[in-house]
């Protein structure tokens, strides 16, 4: 009966037979999206995130003990709600990113607390970046500047919402552990540190900078007698080399009448050199200006010395960028690091002598820190200028 149905169904006129085709196409089509839909929907929720160990016993065990997870109004944002697009074809180009983290799953990249830490500022940098991208787009599916009540908010907390909304700032650029633990920043920062410190360089160029702070001695040869401390990021002219030793000239500003210290422009209390007692002789002076902020007269000099190669880089630029990674891996733990033009020199000895303790610098770090930041402040350029 079946058969006889089937060929009376095919024998009629094609529209007839193309209304059937559409119907039972359109009823497979309901039914194929259907399960599509649920499938994909089913993926999103808490029990499909933590049905792999290395999500349940790294991040959501984490997210367990913060304010998304439990709090007093009861509202729970579970993972999708952070990390899938609500958007229909955003949600779609995610899901078939997570296919590259399928293939992770199935080769163990991260199938222990080890690896997954190894690889864990690795994978919070791709996930920063994106809610970078979109403006933190899942956040505001719950979290908006215009709904914010800043008089309920604590002073501090308020005055940043608003400058942040000011200057155009989004969510991920100061709750980067706001759900997870952050990442060690830090201990890159520091291993890139290493291995520029570690490096040498053919010093063939007219400017050196000191990547460490070091000694600069009377002649080339170890047992010299010590002239100066050169702080770690001082420029300073290249004269000529002997050996394991460079000569340079290191050029400032004298302060009134702190005759042992020599600093890096006129007015811009960053220090270059503190220089030894016995070695006073030795200080070229030239142009003296008042200073009138500080009522006193500032005198340019000069000192001539051999610093060790190996203290040494030409590359000023790999300097600074080294610089910035170390102040924005301590300084970027709890908020986004400020731009260093945002304060000047004296500003930002206040704010590093501060902050510092809070950190985890080492107190060379803190003087690489202080000394990128005090060179590229306001006003530091053109104070620099007038050497």
């Amino acid at each position: 009966m079946i058969r006889k149905w089937w060929n009376t169904l095919w024998s009629r006129k094609t529209p007839f037979r193309l209304g059937v085709a559409l119907i039972v196409g359109g009823i497979g089509g309901v039914i194929f999206w259907g399960g599509f839909n649920t499938f994909m929907e089913y993926t999103n929720t808490m029990e499909f995130c933590i049905s792999c160990h290395e999500m349940r016993d790294n991040v959501y065990a984490e997210y367990t003990q913060t304010v998304h997870y439990k709090n007093a109004s009861g509202v729970r944002a579970i993972c999708s709600d952070c990390h899938v697009p609500k958007p229909w074809t955003a949600k779609l180009i995610r899901k078939i990113q997570a296919s590259n983290e399928l293939f992770h799953k199935v080769i163990g990249t991260i199938d222990t607390k080890e690896k997954f830490q190894e690889h864990r500022l690795e994978m919070a940098e791709r996930v920063w970046a994106t809610m970078k991208a979109n403006d933190s787009r899942e956040c505001r599916n719950c979290h908006s500047f215009e709904t914010m009540d800043f008089h309920k908010q604590k002073e501090t907390a308020a005055k940043q919402m608003q400058e942040a909304m000011k200057n155009g700032d989004t969510c991920i650029d100061c709750h980067k552990g706001i759900a997870h633990h952050k990442p060690d920043m830090a201990k890159r920062a520091r291993e890139e540190a290493a291995a520029f410190m570690a490096r040498t360089e053919d010093l063939t160029g007219d400017h050196v900078w000191a990547k460490r702070t070091t000694g600069l001695v009377a002649e080339p040869a170890d047992d010299a007698s010590k002239l100066a401390t050169v702080l770690v990021g001082v420029g300073m002219t290249r004269l000529e080399s002997s050996g394991d030793y460079v000569k340079v000239r290191v050029e400032g500003w004298q302060a009134g009448q702190v005759v042992r210290g020599q600093y890096a422009g006129f007015g811009l209390r960053a220090l270059n050199l503190s220089i030894s007692a016995s070695a006073l002789d030795q200080v070229k002076k030239g142009e003296t200006r008042f200073y009138e902020d500080g009522n006193q007269d500032w005198v340019q000099t000069s000192l001539d010395g051999w610093v060790k190669a190996a203290d040494l880089t030409s590359d000023d630029q790999m300097l600074w960028s080294i610089a910035d990674r170390t102040f924005s891996s301590q300084c970027g733990a709890c908020h986004s690091p400020p731009d260093p033009a945002s304060r000047d020199a004296l500003a930002w000895q206040t704010d590093v002598d501060t902050y510092a303790p809070r950190t985890s610098l080492t107190g060379e770090e803190k003087r690489f820190v202080l000394r990128y930041l005090q060179v590229h402040g306001a006003g530091s350029k053109e104070a620099m200028a007038i050497n």
